[in-house]
């Protein structure tokens, strides 16, 4: 919705609540662990859900929300919003039609699909070769506009000020189709060079767009239930993706399995993940499952997926790749690369301005949560009524350059 620019701002996410009624299904499956028979065996509660080792046994049912903010570059740029993550893809499979709901799929692979016909790799991906194409076609699209412009001086003769009105329309028409092109050619040789293009998948342009590779991918944060099959199915899908998109034999990603912290969400689940990725981005630090005592032994042969029992500090992270699997061999990815390569494009004038306006929206964000605290005002204001009055609705709604302003009076935003 946002690539199509139907909006600029969007919110995402999800909560989860603990039923009875599925927990008693889930169990019934044998996707939960069983506290009888963990309490049996020794364990305590904390120990109870263990990713990824040779004694997982089903995962705990966990609860929460979590919400994402989503932003356009050039809108989070604009209003000086946090930058803490870029969405560099997003994807969805639904595997195959099966009689069993639970069982693992591996329809996400599809991301790394590649129909290799050449040797050589192709020239789209380079960062510099894509460039120069942009700044070429750029150079003739400005002279057409400049052309475009010269012949409004031969309009045809009338009255002064009708002539003058007539030109500044043609003008503002030429200017606002140069700038559409303009965005075009951006996107064609900036985030859309590889679609459509057999020979590059999803993940590979998707790593290009920002000059990455496979081998940037600095950690992999596994959907990780704890359930015998999931863990060695989506150690096998992330192996097989790495291998096919050739990154660099020895060079493992480490693994994140935060499940056995927080429990199994459901609905939450990513959205739990994708702050954990931002919390590494940001930090350089990849958390360790510490419940990963024994690593399975049937996951020795999956040679790009390392299992950490303890948190480990990095120089930094480039990027981050999560997976999703569902009920009904359903499974979703992301690559999240680090807000760095964002901030990088801009010139520091534009940069210096961008961090103004970053202080300042934290200051007010700061204000706003000390209100909250000594209770000025409930953390969520809910509204009663939209921001226009009956009689502006109609010409709200027909007009796309209808905006709402804030009035400091009432506090609100109106029309």
């Amino acid at each position: 919705t946002i690539q199509s620019g139907k909006a600029r701002v969007m919110i995402a996410g999800s909560a989860d609540d603990f039923a009875e009624e599925s927990s008693v299904e889930f169990a019934n499956m044998g996707a939960t662990s069983n506290s009888v028979e963990e309490f049996a065996r020794g364990r305590t509660p904390s120990e109870m859900c263990r990713p990824c080792t040779s004694t997982r046994n089903g995962f705990m049912e966990g609860l929460g929300s979590g919400i994402v903010i989503l932003m356009s570059a050039s809108a989070a740029i604009e209003f000086g919003a946090p930058i803490y993550g870029i969405i560099a893809m997003s994807g969805t499979a639904t595997d195959k039609q099966g009689q069993s709901v639970p069982a693992p799929g591996k329809g996400v692979l599809t991301s790394a699909r590649e129909a290799c016909k050449n040797i050589l790799p192709s020239r789209l991906l380079n960062f510099d070769y894509r460039r120069r194409q942009l700044q070429r076609e750029l150079a003739a699209l400005d002279t057409r506009k400049q052309e475009e412009l010269a012949d409004l001086a031969d309009m045809v003769d009338g009255p002064t000020d009708s002539v003058e009105r007539l030109v500044a329309q043609q003008v503002e028409q030429v200017e606002e189709e140069y700038a559409q092109r303009q965005r075009t050619l951006q996107d064609m040789w900036g985030n859309e060079f590889w679609k459509g293009k057999p020979s590059i998948s999803p993940l590979r342009g998707s790593l290009a767009v920002w000059s990455l590779t496979a081998d940037d991918i600095g950690l992999a944060s596994f959907h990780g239930t704890s359930t015998v099959a999931n863990d060695k199915n989506e150690s096998d899908v992330l192996n097989t993706q790495l291998c096919h998109l050739g990154r660099t034999p020895g060079h493992a990603v480490p693994v994140v399995c935060q499940k056995w912290l927080t429990g199994h969400p459901k609905g939450a689940a990513a959205s739990f993940m994708l702050n954990g990725v931002i919390q590494s981005l940001r930090t350089g630090l990849i958390p360790g499952n510490r419940n990963a005592d024994n690593i399975g032994k049937e996951l020795e042969e999956f040679d790009y997926a390392l299992y950490l029992s303890k948190s480990i500090q990095t120089s930094g992270i480039r990027a981050g790749l999560i997976k999703s699997f569902g009920f009904g061999q359903v499974g979703g990815e992301l690559l999240v690369v680090h807000p760095d390569y964002l901030l990088a494009t801009l010139t520091r004038e534009q940069l210096d301005e961008y961090n103004v306006k970053l202080q300042k929206r934290n200051t007010k964000s700061e204000r706003y949560w000390q209100d909250t605290l000594v209770g000025n005002h409930p953390f969520v204001q809910v509204k009663s009524s939209p921001p226009f009055t009956m009689e502006q609705e109609k010409s709200v709604y027909l007009n796309p350059l209808a905006r709402a302003k804030y009035d400091s009076k009432s506090g609100e935003y109106k029309f």
